[in-house]
C-alpha cells in the first residue's frame, strides 16, 4: 500500500503530539503504523486523535518545526487488524442472528415499538406482556388483542380486556358494571356497553355509562327486570331521562318525524317543582294542519291553576295591570285603566289554568339561529423524526406547502363565522327587544274561574264585587247582595267565595 503525505506537520522536541495541516488522519492511518518524521527517524503511532492530530511512540527527538514533511508507513497487521474486526462485527450483530434473523422481535416500549418503521419510530408493533398483541400509532394504543378474546381498538389506558380499555371484551356474568362487553372512546371519556350483564343496578340487560369514573350518571340503561329505559339518570323505577348542564327553556327531549323534519313537540327543561313553573313551557306542541288539533285526551285534565284566561290587547298609554286589578275593555276591545274609556269591566288573572289568545307574537319572524360550529383552526404538520426517509420528508414538504392554503382558507372561514355571529348576537337581541316589546302590549284577562282580587275598602264573603271609578282610573270596590242597583250589578267582576290571605277571592262574572 503507499505512503500517506498528504499536507504537513508540525512537530516539538520531546513532545508525543504531531499536528497535521491538511490532512485526514482518522481515514488513512491507525495506532500500530509506522511514522517517519522530519527528523528522518521513525517512529510508532500510538493513537490517532482527529483528522489533524496523532500520537507517536517514542516523543519526538529531533528539533521542533513546522510545515514540515513527513510519511506515515502501513504495517502487515492490515490483514490482522480486519480480520478482528470482522470477528467483532459478527459478535455485535450476533443478536440480530438469534434474534430478528429468527422472527423474533423485543417487545419494546409506546413510543419504540418492537417492530417499527424507520421513519416513524412511534409506530409499529408493540408486545406489553405475555398473550397481548397491540398495534401502536403516534405512541398511543390503537388496537389489541389479549388471550381472553379481548378486541380492543381506539384510545387504551388500560390492559386489553380490562376496565380502561376501549374495544370489545369478554363479559364477565354476576360482576358490577365495570366489566363491560364494549367500549367506546370518545376523545378522553371512555364510555362502556354491557350486554346481558348484571350490574350494580339490578339484572341489566344492556347499559351504557363511562367507565373512567369520570361520570356518575350512566348514559343509557335497559332494565329487563322493571322494563326501565333511563337516559342519562343513575337509577329509577320508572322509564326516565335526564340531561344535565341545561339553563332554564334549553330542550331537554326534541321529537320530529325525520332528518330535516319540523319539530313536532319539544320538552324543556322549566325551573318548576311542582309543575305550574311559568314560561318557557315544559312541553310545546305542534298541531296537526288537517283538523288544528295538538291534543287528544279521553280523561280529565288536571291543572294547578285557577281560572280560565285570554291574552287581550292594551290600548295605548294602559301601562301595567297588576295581578287581581279591575280594568275596563274600550270600544275596541282593548283594556284600559281610564274609566271614561270602559264600556266593560274585567279582572286580571293570577294563576291561570288555561290561556288563550296566545298569539300576539305571531307577526314577529322566527328566532334567529346562529351559524353553527365555530371553525377549527388547521395544526400545523409536525416535523418528520432525524432519520425519516425521503418519503416521509416529501410527504411533510407537500404538508408544509399545503398548510399556508389551509390556515389561509381557515382564516377566511373563521372571519366569515365571526361576522355571522356578531350578525346573529345583534339580530337576536333586535327580535328578543321585540318580543318584549309585543308582550308589553298584551295582558292575560281572567275569563271565568276563581281569582284572586284587589278590592278597595271592606269587604265579606257573599259581597258582589263591581268596578268603580277611582277618580279617573277604576277601582274594585264590595256592594251587599240587597243594596245593589242594576247598574252596578251590570259592572259586577264577581261575587266572594272566600277570603285567603286577606284577599278577596272571586267567581269571574262579566256584566
Amino acid at each position: 500500500m503507499p505512503w500517506y503525505r498528504a499536507g504537513s506537520v508540525a512537530v516539538t522536541n520531546g513532545s508525543a503530539i504531531v499536528t497535521g495541516a491538511g490532512t485526514d488522519f482518522v481515514g488513512n492511518t491507525q495506532a500500530g503504523e509506522v511514522f517517519l518524521g522530519p527528523d528522518g527517524r521513525v517512529y510508532e503511532i500510538s493513537a490517532v486523535q482527529s483528522a489533524t492530530q496523532l500520537t507517536i511512540i517514542p516523543n519526538y527527538q529531533g528539533a521542533s518545526a513546522g510545515g514540515q514533511a513527513y510519511g506515515i508507513q502501513p504495517t502487515a497487521s492490515f490483514a490482522r487488524d480486519l480480520a478482528l474486526g470482522a470477528a467483532q462485527l459478527l459478535n455485535t450483530f450476533g443478536t440480530v442472528r438469534d434474534g430478528i434473523g429468527q422472527g423474533l422481535v423485543a417487545g419494546g416500549t409506546l413510543t419504540a415499538p418492537g417492530l417499527r418503521g424507520a421513519g416513524d419510530q412511534d409506530t409499529g408493533i408493540h408486545w406489553p406482556g405475555s398473550n397481548i398483541l397491540e398495534l401502536v400509532v403516534g405512541g398511543a394504543r390503537r388496537l389489541a388483542l389479549s388471550s381472553t378474546g379481548a378486541l380492543v381498538t381506539g384510545r387504551v389506558t388500560g390492559a386489553a380486556g380490562t376496565p380502561g380499555a376501549v374495544g370489545v371484551a369478554a363479559p364477565t356474568l354476576g360482576t358490577a358494571p365495570d366489566t363491560t362487553s364494549l367500549f367506546i372512546t370518545n376523545g378522553d371519556a371512555l364510555y362502556g356497553l354491557i350486554s346481558g350483564v348484571f350490574g350494580n343496578t339490578g339484572a341489566t340487560w344492556m347499559q351504557a355509562q363511562r367507565v373512567d369514573g369520570g361520570q356518575s350518571a350512566y348514559d343509557l340503561v335497559v332494565q329487563p327486570s322493571g322494563g326501565n329505559l333511563l337516559v342519562g339518570a343513575t337509577s329509577g323505577s320508572s322509564h326516565r331521562i335526564e340531561k344535565l348542564g341545561l339553563a332554564e327553556g334549553q330542550v331537554v327531549l326534541s321529537v320530529a318525524a325525520g332528518a330535516g323534519s319540523a319539530i313536532t313537540a319539544e320538552f324543556r327543561r322549566v325551573n318548576a317543582s311542582p309543575f305550574n313553573g311559568g314560561m318557557p313551557a315544559a312541553l310545546m306542541l305542534g298541531h296537526n294542519t288537517t283538523n288544528n288539533r295538538s291534543g287528544t285526551v279521553s280523561g280529565t285534565l288536571n291543572a294547578s291553576g285557577a281560572d280560565y284566561a285570554e291574552y287581550m290587547l292594551k290600548a295605548a298609554g294602559c301601562g301595567i295591570i297588576a295581578k287581581g286589578d279591575v280594568c275596563g275593555v274600550d270600544r275596541d276591545g282593548k283594556l284600559t285603566k281610564t274609566w271614561a274609556d270602559a264600556i266593560s269591566f274585567v279582572v286580571k288573572s293570577t294563576d291561570p289554568s288555561l290561556v288563550g289568545g296566545d298569539t300576539w307574537a305571531a307577526h314577529l319572524p322566527p328566532k334567529p339561529e346562529g351559524p353553527g360550529a365555530e371553525p377549527i383552526e388547521p395544526a400545523a404538520p409536525l416535523p418528520p423524526a432525524e432519520d425519516a426517509d425521503e418519503a416521509a420528508l416529501a410527504a411533510w414538504r407537500d404538508a408544509m406547502a399545503a398548510y399556508p392554503a389551509l390556515l389561509a382558507s381557515y382564516q377566511s372561514e373563521h372571519t366569515t363565522w365571526q361576522q355571522a355571529m356578531d350578525a346573529y348576537a345583534a339580530d337576536l337581541a333586535a327580535w328578543e327587544d321585540e318580543l318584549e316589546t309585543a308582550r308589553q302590549c298584551v295582558d292575560r284577562i281572567a275569563f271565568c274561574g276563581q281569582v284572586p282580587c284587589n278590592v278597595a275598602g271592606d269587604f265579606e264573603v257573599g259581597d258582589y264585587i263591581i268596578a268603580a271609578a277611582n277618580g279617573a282610573g277604576i277601582k274594585a270596590v264590595a256592594v251587599k247582595p240587597d243594596g245593589i242597583t242594576l247598574a252596578q250589578y251590570m259592572r259586577r267582576i264577581g261575587k266572594v267565595w272566600a277570603i285567603r290571605d286577606g284577599r278577596a277571592w272571586i267567581d269571574v262574572q262579566h256584566g
